[in-house]
């Protein structure tokens, strides 16, 4: 495992070594289809409340990864391990997609009950808790409005609200600022930063962008290779350890994020020699 920068990290996230069990786990995940690999040796622990981003090229495999640690698909080999949720009204994990997914005919509150619905929660249960999560994302007072009112990024959000008020213990992500203008990407990447310090999910992120990724994450697993010459694989795992306050302004974030891009650049040079 490499490290990116000696500097060390300046917020009170529980540090891996101070967590003793891991919230997920993958152990020599392949992943495939109609006969093919495209994705092997996978090895990946993530711990209670910790960030992990998982970058590479296109059609390297990364959202397949992520369905398959969420158990969506089943790995050609190895084994995926997930603990349950911590009661029968919580689920162990939820997801937001690249697009929030939204019922147009179901208000804001309605939309993020939607993942309570079949927990042992009552209607007024389930009403009160669709709150909290609004209330995080910064949308309490929109519990009552209709999707088609609110801003792409105020979806997002609702979206992410929706996938938090489960109580998850793994949060995963997919791209879920790909299809935003650059300003909202960037003043939602700015909230989730803030957010993670009120949730106690931790977070698998896909992302396309090495510098969201550098951003956000605790942990950056790089995927590389594939396509003609055989499946993709770890490159390897970065720990991020700069500041997660004003991170993007520290002078090692560049540094950061040119020696992921030189991972990524050097395992397709290698693939295609």
């Amino acid at each position: 495992m490499a490290t990116l920068s000696d500097t060390p990290s300046q917020d009170d996230t529980p540090s891996r070594s101070a967590s003793p069990s891991a919230v997920l786990r993958a152990q020599g995940v392949s992943l495939g289809f109609d006969g093919t690999t495209i994705l092997q040796g996978v090895d990946l622990e993530v711990q209670p409340r910790e960030f992990v981003a998982v970058v590479g090229a296109s059609g390297v495999g990364k959202s397949t990864l992520l369905r398959a640690l969420a158990g969506l698909i089943a790995p050609r080999e190895g084994q995926v391990e997930i603990p349950a949720g911590n009661s029968d009204d919580t689920r162990a994990w939820s997801m937001v997609f690249q697009a929030p997914r939204l019922f147009p005919w179901r208000r804001v509150r309605a939309n993020v009950e939607l993942g309570l619905e079949g927990l042992a929660l009552s209607r007024a249960q389930r009403r009160e808790r669709a709150l909290e999560p609004l209330a995080l994302v910064g949308l309490d007072g929109y519990a009552e409005r209709w999707p088609h009112t609110l801003s792409g990024g105020q979806q997002q959000r609702i979206g992410i609200a929706r996938a938090l008020a489960v109580r998850p213990r793994v949060l995963f992500m997919d791209e879920p600022f790909s299809a935003l203008d650059a300003i909202t990407r960037r003043r939602l990447q700015t909230e989730l930063v803030d957010l993670r310090r009120r949730s106690e999910a931790a977070i698998v992120f896909v992302t396309h962008d090495i510098e969201e990724a550098v951003l956000l994450a605790d942990r950056v697993l790089v995927l590389g290779g594939g396509k003609d010459d055989g499946p993709a694989g770890m490159v390897d795992v970065i720990d991020v350890a700069l500041p997660k306050e004003e991170r993007r302004e520290h002078a090692g974030f560049a540094e950061c994020v040119q020696g992921i891009e030189g991972l990524i650049g050097t395992s397709a040079a290698d693939e295609s020699s």
